[in-house]
């Protein structure tokens, strides 16, 4: 056999470019900012704002029909003349404060057990003018300017302190395991 035929050729290949499509980067890009845009709207229009009940009444007009989170204390306890049934739904009328500023709230559904005068409470709703879902009602030592609070959620602040009288009514209630007597 010849020598030159049977010789292999050794030498590097040079490999041959791989070309990017010239769209793909500019898709890549977009895709990214489409993202950028949708999750800066996702938190602009899911943030809710957290404020005193003095503060949410003098930024009343800015609020807007926004949902928003208020900080006051009930100024009495709900009472059955304060909570009604209209059209199938609960209805509690109560006024809250913060720093000597009412705010009348009316909320659907019943107050959390802890919810009493005197208790900070958060609640989530908008502002509403005009006529109350129970046509006539006057708020009890209430602000009653025509402007109201509707909420559907109440959150109550608790303490930890878990004092004696209250383990003693949480077992009476039948809410936690007697204690065995000694």
């Amino acid at each position: 056999m010849d020598e030159q035929n049977t010789q292999m050729d050794l030498s590097p290949r040079v490999p041959k470019e791989r070309q990017t499509p010239k769209w793909l980067p500019v898709l890549a890009l977009l895709a990214i900012g489409i993202a950028v845009v949708v999750l800066i709207w996702f938190l602009i229009t899911n943030s809710q704002s957290f404020l005193p009940a003095d503060e949410a009444v003098e930024e009343r007009s800015e609020l807007g029909d926004r949902r928003f989170q208020i900080l006051g204390s009930p100024i009495s306890s709900a009472t059955p003349d304060q909570t009604v049934i209209i059209d199938g739904n609960e209805y509690t009328f109560f006024t809250i404060s913060f720093d000597g500023v009412l705010v009348d709230v009316v909320s659907t559904g019943t107050p959390p057990d802890l919810f009493d005068e005197g208790i900070p409470v958060v609640l989530e709703g908008k502002w509403n003018q005009g006529p109350l879902p129970r046509p006539g009602f006057v708020f009890p030592n209430g602000a009653n300017d025509g402007w109201w609070f509707s909420t559907n959620r109440i959150l109550v602040k608790h303490d930890n302190d878990y004092r004696e009288e209250r383990l003693d009514d949480a077992e009476e209630r039948g809410q936690i395991p007697k204690a065995p007597d000694s």
